[in-house]
């Protein structure tokens, strides 16, 4: 139960943080961040004032917009579970399982496919000729790869149990602390009405597959210390924190009069990227309009 609270405030966040990736990039790159697009049946977007109109076809954009998220996802589950400091406690260790295989199931499973129709593989077909199932299914297989590791790292754990990390053990942490997510997570984006491609849900299975793979085939070394015990009083706190974030997710990512949501706190300029069909939320109260001085 710890770790579903957990997951209900981790999810969102590595949602989130894949538009964030492009706000961060573009600011690199000289723009300006604006705001978010956190759609559950959609690829997030962040949304920027561009640097140059010609900015969506430069290198600078190659890494620093398009493939922000995916490398984004890929580095946080690639590093949280391997060489992020950790402090001891189940709270810690859960939601670091939970915000790895997060990005790597959302990041670079969910995510790829909705790209196609608008996000990073569209950007590389257009600008660099890389067909959209080239990186569908190099991104599904990073990520199958990747939340390996996640699996490993609680799997250690077992140790603690008589018998240790057998292989049927190490798969059921896989299911009980993976599957509820994920299922969560298409429920509430078919509840709130998105039109989702069926390749969603199998790149989505394909990453839950690579993390059963690695329940199957790994055997984990002990962890250096052991956790302390949950109390209740944790998990229902976690867990009511995690609802008010899943809630907050949810109003974010449902669908205005069909589309995306943008949520916007600057003041939007020429070479923004918010689509028009968006319907823009102002999170924060506009800019105070400049009169000239009275002469």
């Amino acid at each position: 139960m710890l770790s579903w609270g957990a997951a209900l405030v981790a999810w969102p966040l590595a949602w989130l943080a894949l538009a964030c990736s492009q706000g961060v990039g573009t600011l690199v790159a000289g723009g300006v961040w604006i705001g978010v697009a956190v759609p559950l049946g959609a690829h997030p977007i962040g949304l920027v004032n561009e640097p140059s109109v010609a900015f969506a076809a430069s290198r600078a954009a190659l890494f620093l917009y398009w493939l922000a998220p995916p490398l984004a996802a890929l580095a946080l589950a690639a590093l949280l579970p391997s060489i992020a400091p950790v402090p001891a406690g189940w709270l810690p260790e859960v939601g670091v399982f939970q915000l790895a295989t997060a990005s790597a199931t959302l990041g670079l499973g969910w995510c790829a496919p909705l790209g196609v129709a608008d996000g990073p593989a569209a950007g590389l077909e257009r600008f660099w000729s890389v067909a959209p199932l080239v990186f569908v299914v190099a991104s599904t297989l990073a990520g199958a790869a990747v939340v390996q590791l996640s699996v490993v790292r609680l799997g250690g754990h077992l140790w603690s149990e008589p018998g240790g990390p057998l292989r049927s053990r190490r798969l059921l942490v896989v299911v009980v602390h993976s599957f509820p997510p994920v299922v969560g997570w298409i429920a509430v984006a078919v509840a709130q009405g998105w039109g989702l491609p069926p390749s969603c849900v199998l790149t989505t299975g394909a990453v839950l597959l690579g993390a059963l793979a690695g329940g199957w085939m790994w055997t984990p070394h002990a962890p250096l210390r052991l956790r302390p015990v949950a109390g209740w009083g944790l998990v229902l706190a976690v867990v009511a924190v995690g609802c008010a974030v899943a809630a907050g997710c949810a109003w974010a990512g449902a669908p205005r009069r069909g589309q995306a949501a943008a949520l916007v706190w600057g003041t939007p300029g020429v070479t923004n990227n918010i689509r028009p069909a968006m319907a823009v939320v102002r999170v924060t109260p506009p800019p105070a309009r400049r009169t000239p001085p009275a002469s």
